[in-house]
């Protein structure tokens, strides 16, 4: 069973379940150690536990202010004004998507350096920005809730850095399992509305992770906020994907990105597997043109590795099948030259050496198998080739993310993808996710838990730009087996 007749499946299963029960849709299926869900927890996808619907246990009515918050603070993400908690970062009831030892506010500066400057070189995570120095933006603020003075003014020594921003707290637990990662620290998961202020958090979150500070100065992120909240993109996502809302929030994070979908449309995809792969891809394509639609009323770019069809601003799920119903699937797979003349030329680096690059791409590649007909290097000269490129650019390295997704069983095109995620040129600038039904598996084994079409999607369209969702089949992941 493939995964759009496992997407289904999960999805009538879902509703029969919400027939019968006061859940909300999604709580049923990977609420127990799914994809970044955390353990310990009896509520679904790893909310706290409360006492009192809206409420923590040991904690006051559920959006009632715990002090005074400061400028630029992670707040309730529902409303409420946020509760000093001991350091920044520090897990309250282990709430989900939470991180440990967060960066310091968006935006502050140390004297004499500007926000807004480009990433470091091959800046991946763990890094400073590009032409900053250690101690810089960045840099963790002391107790959480701590007053400052001036904005802008930095907390205890100068340069000092207890974590890497986006660092989970201590060693992960097993693969897929994490202490709550994606999300800023904010209260409890409530039935009320996303605010602005935490999608904001939420996106300079994610310009810090992927150093994006040379396309978004910090005034920039407030309009992108006010306009994700006031369409109830959200609440649209949560419904379609059956996620509850403050799972589904790390999704906003894909407003920051152009989204760019590089499609297999080789011969095998028809004639393996007796055409799923294509109703894979059909269904993988829909759903993530449905999502991105929701944060970037552009929609996202398709482009195939045979077929001269392109598709532009596809900003529904029928858009998007209507255009593959377009395609011939026939020829070979030049995953290499197709990514370097469709789409890292003129929608990357062009505009790049014009200075006219507006948003970082996100490049998502999906493919049944490994390159034919070209070297299975090509790949990896193109991507070290524009990764130097834009290192000399004032945009950064981070200009571009990318992931290669694998739709079928092939086993060579798992050895392949896998070799691309271990090669030292470019396994740090890529992610890499395999076939679902193979993903469920390794989750199955290491975790006892199913993984839920939902989250594999999630993984997919975060793991290139939140390195919590990517590094948690980097860590304690169990060997591979093809």
């Amino acid at each position: 069973m493939g995964f759009a007749s496992k997407l289904q499946q999960a999805n009538a299963l879902a509703g029969a379940a919400g027939l019968m029960s006061n859940k909300p849709p999604g709580a049923s299926y990977g609420a127990q150690g799914g994809y970044g869900v955390a353990q310990s927890q009896s509520s679904p996808y790893g909310a706290p536990q409360q006492s009192q619907y809206g409420q923590q246990s040991g904690q006051g009515q559920y959006g009632a202010p715990q002090g005074q918050g400061q400028y630029g603070q992670q707040t309730n993400p529902y409303g409420g004004a946020q509760q000093q908690s001991g350091q920044y970062g520090q897990q309250q009831g282990q709430q989900y998507g939470q991180q440990g030892q967060q960066a310091s506010q968006y935006g502050q500066q140390q004297p004499g350096q500007g926000y807004g400057a480009p990433p470091v070189p091959g800046g991946r995570p763990g890094q400073q920005p590009y032409g900053q120095q250690p101690g810089q933006y960045g840099q963790q603020q002391g107790q959480y809730g701590q007053q400052q003075g001036q904005y802008g003014q930095q907390q205890g020594q100068y340069g000092q850095q207890p974590g890497q921003y986006g660092q989970q707290p201590g060693a992960q637990g097993a693969y897929g399992q994490q202490q709550q990662y994606g999300q800023p620290q904010g209260g409890a998961p409530g039935a009320g509305g996303v605010n602005a202020q935490y999608i904001t958090q939420l996106l300079s979150q994610c310009v810090r992770d992927q150093h994006l500070e040379a396309f978004y100065p910090p005034q920039a992120l407030d309009p992108i906020a006010q306009r994700i909240v006031q369409s109830g993109a959200l609440q649209q996502l949560s419904s379609n994907w059956k996620l509850p809302v403050e799972l589904a929030s790390d999704l906003v994070k894909i407003a920051l990105f152009d989204v760019v979908i590089l499609i297999d449309d080789s011969g095998s995809m028809a004639f393996e597997q007796n055409g799923e792969r294509i109703e894979d891809l059909k269904m993988i394509l829909s759903k993530i043109a449905f999502a991105c639609s929701l944060f970037d009323h552009d929609g996202i770019q398709v482009r195939f590795l045979n077929s001269q069809l392109q598709g532009n601003n596809i900003n529904s799920e029928q858009a998007a099948l209507q255009l593959v119903g377009q395609v011939k699937f026939s020829g070979l797979t030049p995953l290499g030259t197709s990514l370097d003349q469709k789409i890292l030329q003129p929608l990357l680096l062009g505009p790049a050496r014009a200075n006219a690059l507006q948003k970082p791409l996100l490049v998502i590649a999906i493919t049944d198998g490994a390159p034919a007909g070209e070297s299975t290097d090509k790949i990896i000269q193109v991507i070290t080739n524009a990764n130097h490129e834009l290192q000399r650019s004032r945009y950064g390295p981070d200009a571009v993310s990318y992931q290669l997704s694998q739709v079928g069983n092939d086993k060579s095109a798992q050895k392949f993808l896998s070799s691309l995620d271990d090669n030292p040129n470019i396994g740090q600038l890529i992610d890499q996710t395999m076939d679902y039904e193979y993903e469920q598996e390794q989750m199955k084994q290491k975790t006892g838990e199913d993984l839920s079409p939902e989250m594999w999607l999630m993984k997919l369209l975060l793991g290139p730009i939140d390195t919590s969702y990517d590094s948690k089949d980097e860590t304690n992941a169990p060997p591979r087996r093809y």
